[in-house]
C-alpha cells in the first residue's frame, strides 16, 4: 500500500522494487483508462462547440498532445474487439507500450499467441515482433491495404532555443531534397568567378545542365579542385543548404498581406524583457541585428496594459468602422494565433469576432474583437455557448447555463489515491526475457495461427 515515504529514504532494493510496483500499477490504471475512452467514444458525449473528435476532447481535458491522443483513441477502440489482451492489460501483465505494438496486428484468433509472446518478451522486441509481422502479412497479402507513402515532416523547438526538424521522405520527395540541398549548396557557396569557369571542349552535361566527368580524364581538368564535391555530392551537414533553399523560397515567392507564418516576427519593446521570436526562443542582440537585414521580418512592440506585461498594444478603430483593418487583424493573429473557443485551437479560416455585437454598439477594437472559427462562430450564434469581455483584452466562455467553460480543466484526483492491491507487484517484468529469436518466434506464431485456420475451415465445412 501507498505508505508516503519520502523515496531518498528507501533502501536500493526498496527503491527498485516500488519503481517496479508501480510500474504495474500505471498499467493497470491506464487499462482502466482506455476502457472507460472506449466507452466514452461509444457514446459520443465529447461532442460540443469546438470538438471534432474525442481526440481533440481528451487534449483539452486531459492535457495530453493531439498526437498521443489520436493513438490513444486508436487503442481504446482495437482493444474492444481483443478480451485477451484487454485482460492482461487490466491485470498489469502487459505494458501499454506492448498493447500500442499488439494492437497493430492482433485480431480475435491471433491474440491469445501474441500475448504469450508478449509476456516472455522486452517492449522494444515486441515492437520487433510486429514489425516483421506487419511486413509478412503484406507479403501474404493477408494484410489490410497500406496506405501509400507520404512525406511527413515534424518541427519544434528546444529548451535551449534551436530548432529541431524531423523529416521523412518518400523515395521520389528525398531525391528532389538532395538534389535542391546540392543545388542551394553550389549558389551558397560560389564565387563571381565560378559563373565564368570555361568549360573543356567536349564535356558532357546532365540533363540538368550539370557537367559531368569524362571517363579518363581527372576532374580537376573539368572544373576547380574546390568545386568538385559540390558538383558531385550531397553535402554531409544539410542545414546551411536548407537555410539557403528556405532563403530563395522567402525572397522569390510573393505572399498575401495576412499570411501568418511567412514573416519572421520578432517581438520587442518596454513589455518585454528580452527579444524574441513570435512563440519561439529568446534572440540575441546579434541576431535581432542579423534580422534586421532581411526583408521578411516585421518587428512586434508589445507594451504593459492594464499591468498585464506582454499584452499587445493594439490601435483599435473604435466606431469609425466596422470591419477591422489588415494591421489590425495581422496584430489579433499575433496576440490569439488560434480560435479562442478552449478545446479548439484551429489555426485556418479565423473570423474577427465582436463581443458586443457591432449592431449593440460594440467596438472595433482589441478589447472586443477575438479569433474565432467558422464552426466555433456559427455555434455561438446558435447560442451554444457565450462570450463576455472584461477589458484589458481579456475574455471568459460560458455554457448557456451560464456555467464557465474552462480554457484549460486542471488534472484532480477524485479522493484520495490508493494502488490496487490485485495488481502483482512485478506483473510488468518479462516471463523470459533474454534474447528474442524472432524468424524462430515469427515461424511458430504463424504455425500455430495457420493451424487454427486450418481447423475453422473443417469445422465450417
Amino acid at each position: 500500500m501507498f505508505d508516503g515515504a519520502d523515496p531518498s529514504s528507501l533502501a536500493d532494493e526498496v527503491l527498485e522494487a516500488r519503481v517496479i510496483g508501480y510500474a504495474a500499477q500505471i498499467t493497470a490504471l491506464t487499462a482502466q483508462f482506455f476502457a472507460h475512452v472506449a466507452v466514452l467514444e461509444e457514446r459520443r458525449s465529447w461532442s460540443g462547440p469546438g470538438i471534432s473528435s474525442l481526440a481533440q476532447w481528451l487534449s483539452w481535458k486531459a492535457e495530453i498532445t493531439q498526437r498521443t491522443a489520436h493513438e490513444q483513441v486508436r487503442v481504446a477502440r482495437a482493444l474492444r474487439g481483443l478480451p485477451v489482451i484487454r485482460a492482461a492489460f487490466a491485470q498489469g501483465r502487459l505494458s501499454y507500450s506492448k498493447v500500442r505494438a499488439l494492437t497493430r496486428v492482433a485480431t480475435d484468433v491471433r491474440e491469445q499467441e501474441l500475448v504469450n509472446l508478449a509476456l516472455s518478451c522486452t517492449a522494444s522486441q515486441v515492437e520487433r515482433a510486429v514489425r516483421a509481422m506487419r511486413q509478412i502479412d503484406a507479403a501474404n497479402g493477408t494484410d489490410e491495404p497500406v496506405a501509400p507513402r507520404e512525406s511527413a515532416g515534424r518541427w519544434k523547438w528546444n529548451a535551449d532555443g534551436t530548432l529541431s526538424v524531423s523529416l521523412r521522405f518518400t523515395p521520389l520527395d528525398g531525391a528532389r531534397f538532395l538534389a535542391g540541398a546540392v543545388r542551394a549548396e553550389y549558389e551558397r557557396t560560389r564565387t563571381v568567378s565560378d559563373d565564368d569557369l570555361p568549360v573543356p571542349a567536349g564535356v558532357p552535361r546532365n540533363a540538368a545542365g550539370a557537367l559531368e566527368t569524362v571517363s579518363g580524364e581527372p576532374d580537376s581538368e573539368v572544373r576547380p579542385a574546390n568545386r568538385r564535391d559540390l558538383w558531385r555530392h550531397v553535402p554531409s551537414n544539410v542545414a546551411p543548404a536548407v537555410v539557403a533553399m528556405a532563403d530563395m523560397v522567402h525572397e522569390g515567392i510573393a505572399m498575401p498581406d495576412l499570411a501568418p507564418g511567412a514573416e519572421i516576427l520578432i517581438h520587442a519593446g518596454d513589455g518585454v524583457e528580452s527579444a524574441h521570436l513570435d512563440d519561439g526562443p529568446a534572440l540575441s542582440a546579434a541576431e535581432v541585428g542579423e534580422a534586421s537585414c532581411g526583408a521578411a521580418r516585421r518587428e512586434v512592440l508589445s507594451a504593459r496594459v492594464s499591468g498585464r506585461p506582454g499584452r499587445l498594444a493594439l490601435l483599435g478603430l473604435g466606431r469609425k468602422k466596422r470591419a477591422p483593418n489588415k494591421a489590425l487583424v495581422k496584430a489579433l493573429f499575433v496576440r490569439d494565433r488560434c480560435c479562442q473557443m478552449p478545446g479548439c485551437e484551429r489555426t485556418r479560416h479565423l473570423h474577427a469576432h465582436h463581443v458586443v455585437l457591432w449592431s449593440a454598439g460594440g467596438a472595433t477594437d482589441p478589447d472586443n474583437l477575438i479569433l474565432l472559427c467558422g464552426s466555433c462562430h456559427r455555434a455561438l450564434h446558435r447560442g451554444e455557448f457565450g462570450i463576455a469581455a472584461h477589458g484589458g483584452q481579456r475574455f471568459s466562455f460560458h455554457w448557456p447555463d451560464g456555467a464557465p467553460i474552462d480554457v484549460a480543466p486542471s488534472m484532480r484526483a477524485p479522493g484520495q489515491w490508493r494502488p490496487n492491491a490485485d495488481v502483482a507487484s512485478d506483473a510488468t517484468v518479462p516471463v523470459g526475457g533474454g534474447r528474442l529469436e524472432l524468424g524462430y518466434a515469427t515461424e511458430v506464431i504463424y504455425a500455430v495461427w495457420e493451424w487454427k485456420e486450418r481447423n475453422a475451415a473443417a469445422v465450417a465445412a
